[in-house]
């Protein structure tokens, strides 16, 4: 099946377009997100931002998963599939026409080695520029004035790192299912570092991530050692030393700010995690002070 550039740039879910020119198109998927076996007349470039994707393609049929370190570029013509991982997800497709590529080519600098690299499917490294751009792009709270403009800015610079990276960056292996999981626990590590001061139910995060309270919590222990909660009380502990040190914050306050619930329940935790107190933490920011 043919999905040709026409049609992916006028995507009958409006919602999905982030922008649009005559030689490129971005748009954001997730949720159950699948494409059975297609091919298209322009270049794909697909992003992670959040969980991962399932690429095959007709040099690797058996699949590889694409996370938050790298992305895919499938050349024109190239027959692939893509599906959503398990679990919550979004991504960034991009999308360019062989004009475009050839104007930059012409106005911006040879492309022999971006369309040498390029012949077949590759993985590629995902930096953090590219991330911090596709993050951009995806954001919901652009304002009105200039709305268009600034995303198709954002979009255009996002193709443009992507092309340089491919160019001078690393290029990436194929995944594994594990790593897969893998991939998962480390949006689960940011999203419990992220609401640290808060409780999360593990149904919370069942319902967030769409896998089950028991996967979860196995793929978690495999790759840290520990628990969601017993990572979550050291993610508080690591803030609350945090603010000891560079606040003079009550240690009351600490300890609400960081999510337990009294001042001692924040020093049996220092106590129990580090082998320490509060004041022994903050003993030290007040003598250089003095000095």
């Amino acid at each position: 099946m043919l999905r040709s550039f026409v049609e992916l740039r006028q995507p009958a879910d409006r919602n999905a377009l982030i922008a649009a020119d005559d030689g490129h198109a971005t748009l954001a998927g997730g949720g159950n997100y699948a494409m059975p076996w297609h091919w298209h007349d322009c270049m794909m470039f697909i992003l992670p931002s959040h969980g991962t994707v399932e690429l095959k393609h007709e040099d690797q049929r058996k699949g590889t998963w694409l996370s938050q370190d790298r992305f895919a570029v499938v050349p024109a013509d190239r027959a692939h599939q893509t599906q959503a991982g398990c679990g919550a997800h979004n991504h960034i497709a991009l999308y360019v026409t062989d004009e475009a590529l050839r104007r930059l080519d012409t106005g911006t600098g040879s492309l022999n080695e971006f369309r040498r690299r390029t012949r077949t499917t590759a993985l590629v490294r995902r930096t953090s520029a590219i991330r911090a751009l596709q993050e951009l792009s995806m954001r919901s709270d652009i304002g009105a004035y200039g709305n268009s403009s600034i995303r198709h800015a954002l979009s255009s610079a996002l193709l443009m790192q992507c092309i340089a990276e491919v160019i001078t960056g690393k290029t990436m292996p194929a995944t594994s299912p594990r790593e897969h999981g893998m991939a998962l626990v480390t949006d689960l590590k940011a999203f419990v570092i992220r609401h640290a001061d808060q409780n999360i139910p593990l149904d919370a995060l069942e319902k967030r991530f769409g896998i089950s309270r028991r996967h979860i919590t196995r793929l978690f222990r495999e790759d840290t050692g520990l628990s969601i909660g017993e990572f979550q009380q050291r993610a508080r502990y690591e803030n609350a030393c945090r603010l000891l040190a560079e606040t003079d914050l009550p240690v009351g306050e600490v300890a609400f700010r960081v999510g337990f619930d009294s001042g001692a329940a924040l020093a049996r935790a220092m106590r129990r995690i580090g082998g320490h107190s509060p004041s022994d933490v903050r003993t030290p920011m007040a003598r250089s002070i003095k000095r």
